[in-house]
């Protein structure tokens, strides 16, 4: 069901009136890494009266770990890590020297040679270099991430946002500079608010921006996102004898792009052969049936290229979503959504910031 403004305002005004409203000086609303470095470092400061990370699905050490572990690494160039140490002193990387290849004929073969591969799909050439492993946990304090569960379970809530207005303020003491409703009708102002969910999804709660500053819908309306799926698979015998990216072509005969695999080191500890694959997905809206297709797909190439590659799979997570990347194409905005809505601050892929870097490393070096 769409609102209009008139009925927009409304439900809010009889929310007011039925439930009360919370005031929470300081709001992050997301689920990502960004969403939960940034609670760790505000929460030094601040109790959790007056902080909250409130989140669509509950949050935890192991999920964090999960999801970052399942993702293919979109570290990709020097500079970037660097950068990243910079920020963080004691993140810890590992570059992966060996160059990325692609199969065609049953043969593993170098990009540049004189094998030609098949046709990219749209963003797969920014997987050909070779990938950079950073350390989750080395971007925390030690005794912030042996305490992450507790930080947690202190200062999340787990809600859907329904609603999101920027408003001008009523309450000079607690300056409610945002309005929120969320799935269970429960209303929160807010003078600070930080942001990280989907820019889909961010879009869709302030009216396609109607109840949003000016410059910041039109830095949400900017952002551009790629649908994929990531797997990731503990595979009881080794599937590379090298730790390296590889291109399979999803099929022969058509032009569908590739099937991108990260693999890592044999883990001894675990007696499994850990390895990520990234399925991009060029549909609009990719329906829950083309995702099962691409799966199956997938597997069965892989049978082909990695005997008994299915027979081998101790393991497998699966995460698959209509906003797996965003990036900001438009870096001239963020000026003036900076100045104009100092008390808006956008975290994640497409986190306000004038530089043109993607992914994880704009999430981090945004903070």
């Amino acid at each position: 069901m769409s609102f209009g403004l008139k009925s927009f305002r409304k439900q809010k005004d009889e929310s007011k009136s039925s439930e009360g409203g919370k005031h929470i000086p300081t709001v992050i609303l997301g689920h990502d890494l960004a969403a939960v470095l940034k609670l760790v470092e505000l929460k030094n400061s601040t109790g959790p009266e007056n902080l909250r990370l409130i989140t669509p699905r509950f949050l935890t050490r192991q999920v964090l770990i999960e999801t970052y572990q399942a993702c293919i690494s979109t570290l990709r160039d020097n500079v970037s890590t660097l950068q990243i140490a910079g920020k963080f002193p004691h993140a810890r990387t590992v570059r992966y020297e060996q160059e990325t290849q692609f199969s065609k004929e049953g043969q593993w073969q170098r990009f540049g040679g004189r094998a030609k591969p098949m046709d990219f799909a749209p963003g797969e050439e920014y997987f050909v270099t070779p990938r950079q492993e950073l350390e989750l946990s080395s971007l925390f304090s030690e005794s912030d991430w042996a305490q992450l569960d507790e930080t947690l379970k202190t200062y999340q809530s787990v809600r859907i946002l329904e609603k999101l207005e920027k408003q001008i303020p009523t309450d000079l003491a607690n300056r409610d500079e945002w309005w929120m409703l969320f799935h269970d009708l429960g209303e929160v102002t807010c003078t600070d608010l930080w942001i990280s969910l989907p820019a889909r999804q961010v879009m869709k709660a302030s009216e396609q921006g109607q109840t949003l500053p000016a410059e910041a819908a039109a830095w949400l309306a900017s952002v551009k996102r790629q649908s994929a799926i990531a797997i990731s698979w503990e595979m009881t015998k080794e599937l590379h004898p090298e730790p390296r990216t590889l291109f399979v072509p999803q099929s022969m005969t058509h032009e569908w792009g590739h099937f991108i695999l990260d693999i890592l080191p044999w883990d001894d500890a675990r007696k499994c052969h850990p390895v990520n694959a990234l399925i991009l997905l060029h549909d609009e809206e990719p329906t829950s049936e083309l995702m099962a297709d691409k799966i199956k797909l997938c597997k069965r190439v892989f049978d082909r290229v990695f005997p008994d590659f299915e027979k081998n799979i101790r393991k497998e997570y699966i995460l698959a979503s209509e906003d797996y990347f965003e990036w900001a194409p438009q870096p001239d905005l963020a000026e003036a959504l900076l100045i104009s809505v100092p008390s808006l601050h956008l975290l994640g892929a497409y986190a306000t910031a004038t530089t043109s870097d993607k992914f994880l490393t704009r999430s981090l070096l945004a903070l």
